[in-house]
């Protein structure tokens, strides 16, 4: 009887056809969530090292345009985990699937628009249509949700065919293709009849932000890597390396205290604001993972009479854009309960990004250390802030209604 009742332990996790998430479930995250997370270390790794090779307008923008389809075929499967709870035998194989895809994504994403860029399009192409074969399963056992999910795996399919034919056009035309692309696989779920049937049915408001807080976490491991890297086999530490090595971990603990404190524990405004809290994770994050090269850079520094602009704008520009993407994030979100209203928080976020800006734009003459120590201070600044402002509050993770 006990060897029964443990079969049936056993079993009932591999035996969930999809079933939909509804408002009032509280969507836990789940393992296989996490271990389909881990490949995307291995991308932000890539992502950041190509960075880290060519530190100027070309190579962030390159940067950018690769950053965006990993984070999307990321949020791919995370909003349809958010709408959609399975965990059947079919459903892990085609997390396998993407993993082994995504895998593929990871290892030509360093030249991605140059010699691997067929098979980062073809990679691309493939992670789609396996979500497209997840929908197609939703709407099969979910009949109340049929023509939601019929309707993205419409779009998300229109999407992938043009990234195939995409491997196939010769550049430069193939990533005007991409932006074709991007373009549909976005507008798919924004579009007015996808936002009407998504009021029909909101899922848990739980599960996203917790997944968005999980990512955003890998996002600030990159800078580990980078610092720990930057000291790997060294001979001879310097003590201004150190520093500057101290100064740039400031850096991210204050912004992980911005973000942790600030969003992640708190109630999301998803009526008024969801789009703006979901899509400005793009920045966000695409932002840590510049901080985490320029940091790098900043430890390999031979002398800190002078930062070259490059290396200094990179650093100012990212701390500023995570500043302002996170007072945008914070400002749809909800007070807990005791809070005072108002946008005090926000401001302090803004007024600071524009200080670090200006030391980034008009910082050329500024001493090195000077230019470092007055991010640092602007960074500690905002966690003496948020202990003076949030001191004694309570924490409610409570969600009201989503749109995904």
């Amino acid at each position: 009887m006990t060897h029964s009742a443990a079969a049936s332990h056993h079993d009932a996790p591999v035996s969930k056809a999809p079933r939909l998430v509804t408002e009032s479930t509280h969507r836990k995250v789940g393992w296989l969530e996490l271990f389909y997370d881990l490949v995307y270390v291995a991308s932000i790794v890539q992502l950041g090292n190509k960075l880290s090779e060519d530190v100027s307008t070309n190579g962030f923008i390159a940067f950018v345009l690769l950053f965006i389809p990993i984070w999307w075929v990321w949020m791919g499967t995370t909003f349809y985990a958010n709408r959609f709870d399975a965990d059947d035998l079919a459903h892990r194989f085609l997390i396998f699937g993407q993993i082994i895809v995504v895998s593929a994504l990871a290892i030509s994403v360093y030249d991605g628009l140059g010699e691997t860029a067929v098979g980062f399009s073809l990679s691309y192409a493939a992670a789609r249509g396996l979500l497209v074969i997840m929908y197609l399963r939703a709407a099969s056992h979910v009949p109340e949700a049929r023509q939601l999910a019929t309707r993205y795996a419409r779009g998300f399919a229109l999407a992938a065919l043009v990234w195939l034919i995409a491997a196939f056009v010769p550049p430069p035309w193939r990533f005007f293709v991409w932006g074709i692309g991007l373009g549909i696989d976005f507008y798919t779920p924004l579009s007015p009849g996808s936002r009407r049937l998504q009021r029909q049915l909101p899922p848990s408001p739980h599960h996203l932000p917790e997944r968005l807080g999980l990512f955003t976490i890998i996002v600030f491991g990159e800078t580990f890597l980078k610092v720990i890297g930057g000291f790997a086999g060294e001979e001879h530490i310097l003590l201004d390396h150190v520093l500057v090595a101290l100064l740039g971990l400031i850096f991210i603990g204050s912004l992980w205290w911005v973000y942790f404190e600030n969003v992640a524990d708190r109630a999301v405004n998803w009526v008024h604001g969801a789009n703006w809290w979901i899509y400005m994770h793009l920045p966000l994050q695409l932002g840590l993972i510049a901080l985490a090269v320029g940091i790098y850079k900043l430890v390999h520094l031979e002398s800190f009479e002078t930062i070259p602009d490059k290396y200094r704008i990179l650093v100012t520009g990212t701390v500023a854009l995570a500043l302002v993407t996170a007072a945008v994030i914070e400002r749809f979100t909800l007070k807990n309960p005791g809070e005072e209203a108002g946008y005090r928080e926000i401001w302090a976020r803004l007024i600071g990004a524009a200080i670090i800006l200006a030391v980034g734009l008009f910082g050329g003459g500024l001493h090195g250390f000077v230019v470092i120590g007055i991010i640092a201070a602007v960074c500690i600044a905002q966690v003496v802030f948020d202990l003076f402002q949030r001191a004694g509050r309570t924490i409610d993770s409570s969600g009201q209604q989503i749109e995904i």
